[in-house]
């Protein structure tokens, strides 16, 4: 049986949970700068309750809109401070290939602006995402098999988006 994510906190805008040694992350509608730094407390909990390298999966669903300005200094701190110290950060930007390259700009320019070790990947899928952190996750967690999984029991227990913004 594999292991179930535990969500740390979700609104209709987002779900932010852990699963194995990943934090997942969904954007589904905006956000404020304030859930943005909730996230970040997230995070930084994880390292440090987390003997083992931790990873990141963003996924940016269609109807997330780009970040304010003011969400933009905290996922700047997020990738100056916390990233740096992960494993791996994956951002996997649904809704087509226009919309992946606004999330992949958005992204890019804050990695251009503070560059780190650990640099973000962009993925088309949560299967190539799931591949791709598949060699940090435990060997109870089933592998690429498993976070896919898991992001699909996370879905499916935050339910669906409502229809307005």
């Amino acid at each position: 049986m594999d292991p179930k994510p535990l969500i740390r906190s979700a609104g209709a805008a987002y779900c932010f949970a852990t699963w194995d040694r990943v934090l997942i992350e969904i954007w589904r509608l905006a956000v404020s700068a304030e859930i943005v730094a909730e996230r970040n407390r997230i995070a930084e909990a994880f390292l440090l309750r987390s003997s083992e390298p931790v990873c990141s999966l963003s996924i940016i669903e269609p109807a997330s809109p780009p970040p304010p300005d003011t969400a933009r200094a905290q996922l700047a701190t997020f990738s100056r401070d916390i990233v740096p110290r992960m494993a791996a950060a994956v951002i996997v930007p649904e809704g087509g290939g226009f919309r992946a390259a606004i999330v992949r700009g958005v992204g890019l320019t804050l990695t251009t602006l503070m560059p780190h070790r650990v640099p973000f990947k962009f993925l088309g899928s949560i299967q190539e995402a799931a591949m791709f952190l598949a060699p940090n996750l435990s060997p109870a967690a089933g592998g690429a098999l498993g976070l896919k999984r898991a992001v699909d029991a996370l879905r499916a227990e935050i339910g669906s988006v409502p229809a307005t913004r």
